[in-house]
This record gives structure tokens, C-alpha cells and sequence, in this order.
């Protein structure tokens, strides 16, 4: 059911009046030709929105997307009153992915206390096109039971293609590039159809969110927006284009999921731009960095490269830059068209002539993948200056606590998968953690049935893993205090808080790159398909953490 941009119902004589609109706080008046009322930049004339009625005005703020309902009643025989109620309908965009290896990154908020802050279900589905149009149905919890069941059989394939995915790649580890190459394309051919059904039902989930249906609501931020790019130019920005961008790739009819996908790249590179010209080549600064695949993925180059890698990789920019180049062209150009079916039509056409030019893209990605494999990685932190046994000692704690994290997660992931109407979560109990059920009561028949069991066997789970951390937490004091012998003992050339510092910054680089594991092989590792990529990149991204929204 499709959300009217504004609505007027107006009363007669002793009949209440009432008004039901959305209006997104992103909207301005397109019609001026004179600068925002206000003192700020023009970059954010389009955040001015608001509503008036009856000489009451409501300035909204941020990036929201709004329903306004006002009710009227009478007071008298010739009076009238009236009130305003706003329903607040948030849509939150996905976060923007940090480039491989950064170490100082922001983290999300674990318990979200904000009266706007975003669902925190939304933490699986970070790099997924419906994050966006979801986030408003799970913020107003207007998600149907037959949207949640289609979600979780989303969810659920989507968990056992990563789970055999990481199982082979785990299976790999000690062999030789070229076998890995190899096998890892046999495993990507296995999977190329089942990953194809996944991708299809992302987009028809994204699509069913976006548009609704006759007894489903839906989410458009483009229903909301009354002005368009170029309109005015004189008081248009690189942020309206931004916030275009966004948009188009969450909610534009037209466009194919590669395009929206190199739409959120694009939205980055623009706001790249919104900083100073020369802050990525600073010499305190990490970059700059290739945007390379999938998208939104960046990663740092080694300075010296073979000249034929050097000719691959100018190749792959300028075949990716043509697509964005026009891909933009036709947004600006069509987001002013009269006729919504006539701007779907030129989007599926331009989808159409630019599908050989994502393959080739991806042809040339992989073909940078093998030149770079036997390279250095720059992103990849220093080994630390402490003796050898000490830095041994810690590589192993760095194995096990990963270890531990892995099989924790994959315990939570296989039980959401068993009981995905349930909540499942890690709660502290003492000095640990616990994995706990608590069970729906508007549980399925079959969850119902399954859960007996898998309650039963938790205490036990719970216990070993208990067991487990305990042991990691004594053996990380033992190597604070071994590193603090090994810092006082280096004291004579440089003071212990400095030494320290330096200890604790390269520890927690270290620990960082950790995290980054499956986004380094989701990246960089040759032989998997695309759609491999995209399915372990998003892994990668939910292990970061990232804010909910951008």
C-alpha cells in the first residue's frame, strides 16, 4: 500500500478534520530561485523540510523520512482547534565500509539507547540493497509475518552458502596458491546456482519492501522528495548528488543490482570529495586507495608494481570510471522526467548496454587478484618488536581467541537458522558469556518443536565455552604482564609510557586485523566468483561492527 506524499482531508462544519502526509526531512522548496532562509550552506538547503498547518510549523532535522498526522476537533460554535502528531518513519542507510586493514574506524553503539537509534536486526543485512526500505518496516515494526518468513529463508541460504564457503576456504589454508586457485573455482561453480537464487531473492525482498503491496506498506524515499537534481542549480551540491545517489540505489525501479552496488560506491567517492583535495596523501594518512570489487571495497596498493599490473590496473579504473560516468549522467539527467515509467525505461535500458562492462570489470579485477597475491600487503600491520617467544605466545592467544570467536558466532548463526522467530543472543553471566533462547510466543508449530532440544543441549555448550574463556582471559593478563618485563627492560633508551604506548598501538592494530580476515580474502583471494565475494565481504562487514546508519 503505497504511502501518499501529502494528503488533505478538510472538515466540514462539526466534523473533525484530519491530515495524513509523509514528508522527508530532505525536502525544500525546488521552486525558489533565492538561498535557504537560514545561514548555512548551501550544501544543506535540502535538510530545511517542514510542514505547516494552521499556522503550526514543525522543522525536521537529520536524515528521516516522515508520516505527519493532524487531528482537528471543534471548541465552541465558532472556533476551531488544532493539533499536530507526527508518526515518525525513519529510513536508515547502510554504513560505509572502512578500506581493508584501517585500524581507527568507528564502531556501533552494542546497546543503542537514542530515541531514533537504528534496529538492531539490522546488523546481518549490512551490505544487503534492502537494508535501507527494511529499516523503516523493522523501526515501525510493520514487517508482516510473510515478509519475516520470505527474510529468514533468506537468511537461512544465505548462512549455509557462507558456512560451505568458509569451510573450504578454512580446508585450503596450507596449500599452494595455484590449488587453491583451483579448487576454490570448483567450489564457486558448485555454488553458482544457488548463489544466483540468493542475489534474486535479495532483489525481489528489496523490491517487496520498496513497493508493498495491496495489504503491505511501503517505503520510497522518492515519493517524499519534491525537489529534483537540477531544478536549481544555483543552490544545488555534491551533497544533493550524494543523497540522490543513496536513494537511487535503495529504492529506483530500473537499475540492476550491479548498478545500485556501484551506486553506494559512488556516493563514497563523492563525499571523498567533500574533504580537503590532498588529506588522503598526507603523510599521516593511509591512503589513497583503489576502490577495487566488490563494491565499496577499498584497498591499499604496494608502492612498487610490475608495469603489466600497473597497465591491468589503469585499465580497471578507467572501464569502472565509463560506467559510473554514465551511470550518473543518466541519474542527473532522468531524475527530472515527468513521467516515472519513462525514467524506469532509460534506467532498464542503460542496465542492459552496461552488463559487459561489469563483466569486464570483474574479469580485470581478478586478473589484478593473481598479480597482486604475491605481493606484499600494505594494509597488513608490522610484526611487533618484542622477542620471539613473546610475539609467538601472543600470534597463539590472537589464534585462539579467534578460534573461540568463530565457533561462538557459528553456535548463534545455526540456531537462528533452527529458530529464526526466537530471540538468540550472548548475555554476561559472571566473569563469561551465555548463549540464550527466548522463545516467540507467537512461535511456528515447528520452532515449537525444535526448541526442547536445542534449549536442552545450551547448558553444556554454555559451560565448555565458559570454560574456554576463562582460560583466554588468564592467559591475556600473563602477557600484559610480560610485556610490561619486556618494556621495563627496553626502558634505558626510551621511557616506559613510551614504549607502552607503542606496545598497546601495534597490539591493537594487530588485534584489527583480525578482523579484517574475510574481507582480505573476499577482496583479494583468486578464484572465487563474485557472487562468492559479495556473500563473504557482507560477513566481513558485520564482523566490523560499523554504526547502523551513515
Amino acid at each position: 500500500m503505497k504511502t501518499l506524499p501529502l494528503v488533505y482531508i478538510t472538515a466540514v462544519l462539526g466534523v473533525a478534520a484530519h491530515l495524513h502526509g509523509a514528508a522527508d526531512s530532505t525536502t525544500s522548496d525546488s521552486s525558489t530561485n533565492s538561498p535557504p532562509p537560514t545561514a548555512a550552506p548551501a550544501a544543506s538547503y535540502t535538510d530545511q523540510g517542514r510542514t505547516n498547518y494552521n499556522s503550526t510549523t514543525t522543522n525536521f532535522g537529520s536524515s528521516h523520512y516522515y508520516d505527519g498526522i493532524s487531528h482537528g476537533h471543534l471548541s465552541g460554535l465558532n472556533s476551531y482547534q488544532s493539533s499536530i502528531s507526527i508518526q515518525h518513519r525513519p529510513i536508515y542507510f547502510p554504513p560505509s565500509p572502512p578500506p581493508l586493514g584501517e585500524f581507527d574506524f568507528k564502531r556501533r553503539v552494542r546497546v543503542p539507547v537514542a530515541r531514533f537509534s537504528p534496529p538492531l536486526a539490522l546488523t546481518t543485512d549490512v551490505y544487503e540493497l534492502f537494508y535501507a526500505p527494511l529499516s523503516t518496516l523493522l523501526f515501525t515494526e510493520d514487517l508482516s509475518r510473510k515478509r519475516r518468513e520470505r527474510l529468514d529463508g533468506y537468511h537461512t541460504a544465505r548462512t549455509a552458502l557462507l558456512t560451505e564457503l568458509r569451510s573450504a576456504l578454512e580446508g585450503l589454508q596450507t596449500t599452494d596458491a595455484a590449488t587453491r586457485e583451483s579448487r576454490l573455482s570448483g567450489v564457486a561453480r558448485e555454488q553458482a546456482a544457488r548463489l544466483a537464487t540468493a542475489e534474486i531473492t535479495a532483489e525481489e525482498l528489496r523490491n517487496n519492501f520498496t513497493r508493498g503491496s495491496f495489504l503491505e506498506s511501503s517505503v520510497d524515499w522518492n515519493d517524499t522528495r519534491s525537489w529534483r537534481l537540477g531544478d536549481d542549480t544555483r543552490w544545488e551540491s555534491q551533497l544533493d548528488e550524494i543523497k540522490v545517489m543513496r536513494g537511487a540505489a535503495a529504492f529506483q525501479e530500473g537499475l540492476s543490482s550491479d548498478q545500485r552496488r556501484l551506486l553506494r560506491e559512488m556516493e563514497m567517492e563523492l563525499a571523498d570529495g567533500l574533504s580537503g583535495p590532498t588529506d588522503e596523501i598526507a603523510l599521516s594518512a593511509p591512503g589513497p586507495f583503489l576502490y577495487f570489487s566488490p563494491e565499496t571495497a577499498r584497498i591499499r596498493l604496494p608502492a612498487e608494481l610490475p608495469a603489466e599490473l600497473v597497465s591491468k590496473i589503469e585499465s580497471y579504473k578507467a572501464e569502472k570510471t565509463a560506467l559510473k560516468t554514465d551511470l550518473r549522467k543518466a541519474l542527473y539527467d532522468q531524475d527530472r522526467a515527468w513521467f516515472n515509467f519513462k525514467r524506469i525505461a532509460a534506467l532498464k535500458a542503460l542496465a542492459e548496454k552496461q552488463a559487459p562492462g561489469f563483466a569486464m570489470v570483474e574479469q580485470l579485477a581478478e586478473e589484478i587478484r593473481r598479480g597482486l597475491a604475491p605481493l606484499p600487503n600494505p594494509a597488513r600491520p608490522p610484526a611487533l618488536s618484542l622477542p620471539a617467544s613473546l610475539a609467538t605466545r601472543i600470534a597463539s592467544y590472537h589464534q585462539r581467541k579467534s578460534a573461540l570467536q568463530a565457533l561462538l558466532v557459528a553456535k548463534q548463526e545455526e540456531i537462528k537458522t533452527a529458530l529464526p522467530e526466537d530471540r538468540v543472543e550472548y548475555t554476561r553471566v559472571s566473569d563469561s558469556f551465555v548463549l540464550n533462547v527466548i522463545p516467540s510466543r507467537r512461535s511456528s508449530a515447528p520452532g515449537k518443536d525444535k526448541r526442547p532440544a536445542i534449549v536442552a543441549a545450551l547448558p553444556a555448550f554454555n559451560e565448555e565455552q565458559t570454560r574456554l574463556f576463562l582460560a583466554l582471559a588468564r592467559e591475556k593478563e600473563a602477557l600484559r604482564v610480560e610485556v610490561m618485563k619486556t618494556v621495563t627492560d627496553l626502558s634505558a633508551t626510551r621511557s616506559i609510557d613510551q614504549l607502552l604506548r607503542e606496545f598497546s598501538y601495534a597490539i591493537k592494530k594487530q588485534e584489527a586485523w583480525e578482523l579484517y580476515r574475510e574481507y582480505e580474502i573476499a577482496v583479494l583471494e583468486p578464484g572465487l566468483s563474485p557472487a562468492q565475494r559479495r556473500l563473504l565481504f557482507g560477513a566481513a562487514l558485520e564482523k566490523l561492527e560499523l554504526p547502523l546508519a551513515n
